[in-house]
């Protein structure tokens, strides 16, 4: 190391630097540039989770998991079931298309079952298969006569052969279609097939007699109301109004 003599007769040191070695230096880090397919991956990803999530997709399973409604076995309103051996009685579905509508994944969804067609069991061992739900009789024919509720062939009416109660079933197949937010329908592959509460086809038997005159008595025969009872017969809904509990008749009430 070069020294410089003091005057007073000592040693003077030069002050030195020293470097620092390059291995001791603190390392720069620096961030490579990203790749177009990198940045566009992550832009997909970030645009990914801000999307809503897709529509939903009703299945068969989902259609046939709903609450619909089975159709309604009628008769005409003021027969109620009662009918005439050998005659036709106008049996008819009371039915219609439902919606059912609920919010799914954030979306309004309606889901709505139209009836297609409808398989009808008589009670007698006599089955059909229509695709009309049949209706009610008019009370006058194109002609302008009018019609006869206890005989008039229907496309769903039914003559039986045999007396007696007999229950009427119809099970309905419905075909489904859904919308997305009041879009276009779309069909539910499948169907779904609903059985009915039986209604109850009364028939009867028309007997006829010659009579000597008048009723003077309501033991002689037709002269006990519309109906001849035999014992342990209960009469149809349509007259039951007019018969006490032994089946005796008290004349129209009201």
């Amino acid at each position: 190391m070069p020294t410089s003599e003091d005057p007073s007769g000592g040693l003077n040191f030069a002050p030195t630097f020293c470097p620092p070695d390059e291995e001791d230096e603190p390392e720069e880090e620096s961030e490579e540039p990203q790749e177009p397919e990198e940045q566009a991956a992550e832009s997909e990803e970030a645009e990914a989770e801000d999307a809503p999530p897709p529509p939903p997709t009703i299945t068969t399973s989902d259609f046939l998991d709903l609450p619909f409604e089975p159709a309604g076995v009628s008769f005409e309103p003021d027969l109620v079931g009662f009918g005439y051996l050998n005659r036709h009685v106008n049996i008819f579905a009371e039915v219609e298309t439902q919606v059912i509508s609920q919010e799914m994944l954030g979306y309004d969804v309606d889901i709505r079952a139209l009836p297609s067609q409808f398989h009808w069991d008589y009670g007698d061992g006599t089955t059909r298969t229509t695709s009309d739900p049949g209706e009610p009789l008019p009370e006058f024919d194109s002609a302008g006569f009018e019609v006869n509720r206890t005989d008039t062939e229907t496309i769903t009416s039914h003559a039986y052969s045999e007396t007696g109660r007999f229950p009427v079933t119809v099970d309905t197949v419905f075909l489904g279609e859904y919308r997305i937010d009041g879009g276009p329908w779309i069909a539910i592959p499948g169907s779904a097939t609903l059985t009915s509460e039986p209604g109850e086809a009364d028939i009867w038997r028309i007997s006829s007699r010659n009579v000597s005159g008048p009723c003077e008595d309501l033991g002689s025969w037709g002269c006990n109301g519309p109906i001849e009872l035999d014992e342990g017969d209960s009469p149809p809904k349509i007259f039951e109004d007019q018969y006490d509990d032994h089946g005796n008749w008290i004349g129209q009430q009201g």
